[in-house]
């Protein structure tokens, strides 16, 4: 049975180990190649998660080839850390991304603390205040808009994503008759309704509507689709790193018990 749970625990650590070095892999090419300032940044947070998990897997399967139940305490104990994180993270992804559970638990007193506005978070921390400027520049680095001559007028047959159909043209209701994909003329009469999206509409490619609230609304709706999938992938590491976890204490106190006998002989 020692054998057997040292393998498996050395077995799994052999996968989270080359994981991490294909995050790390990944996160370095990102960035030497990226082209933007944004995409730069975006490889930090893949990085530093590749090098954590390469040294707590690199631990782990240390202490079980070598047996050593020392590296496996240290081992456990960083594991253990990471399953708490990770699962105070999925809750807070949970409510972040869940309207209804974040409007039944924001600013509510819970014995002397009040939670915060988890309903809002997403729209305060990415579109309001100085946020918002880097996106938008993100955005237009990431040549978002750029978009087939004919990709509005066959709209009805065409997949866009949140961000270009509320930010690469003007809002529907301001009735803007469009030349091309990112061309629109305003109605001689003026827009439809009186609306400030409809004003903020610009033809130049470095406007467009990045200043309309349309855009920010749906840059948040793509913002929370993405965390909705990142709440998935987190809940199957958990399950993941929770089964090597008990896996890890099983082959600890396997050492233990086996030293214990060598120890009477």
């Amino acid at each position: 049975m020692v054998r057997v749970s040292n393998f498996i625990v050395g077995f799994l650590n052999c996968i989270s180990l080359v994981l991490g070095l294909i995050a790390i892999a990944i996160a370095s090419f990102f960035y030497v190649h990226s082209s933007t300032h944004c995409q730069k940044e975006l490889s930090d947070p893949l990085f530093v998660s590749g090098i954590v998990l390469f040294i707590v897997s690199l631990l782990g399967l240390i202490g079980s080839c070598c047996r050593t139940n020392a590296i496996l305490l240290i081992y456990l104990i960083l594991l253990f850390l990471l399953i708490v994180g990770l699962v105070v993270f999925i809750i807070f992804s949970f409510l972040i991304t869940n309207e209804d559970a974040a409007k039944a638990v924001s600013h509510k007193g819970i014995k002397g603390f009040r939670t915060g506005d988890f309903q809002n978070w997403l729209k305060n921390h990415f579109v309001n205040g100085k946020k918002w400027n880097e996106i938008r520049t993100c955005l237009k680095d990431s040549k978002v808009c750029k978009i087939q001559n004919n990709a509005f007028e066959k709209a009805a047959h065409l997949n866009l994503s949140p961000i270009q159909s509320s930010c690469c043209k003007p809002p529907s209701e301001c009735g803007f008759n469009s030349q091309n994909a990112t061309f629109w003329i305003a109605p001689k009469t003026g827009p439809a309704v009186d609306d400030s999206d409809c004003k903020a509409w610009k033809n130049q490619q470095q406007t467009l509507c990045f200043d309309c609230n349309a855009c920010k609304a749906g840059f948040v709706d793509s913002i929370r689709s993405q965390w909705e999938n990142l709440l998935i992938a987190n809940l199957s590491t958990l399950v993941f790193l929770i089964f090597t976890y008990i896996v890890g204490c099983w082959a600890k106190r396997n050492n233990s018990t086996r030293d214990t006998r060598k120890f009477y002989r």
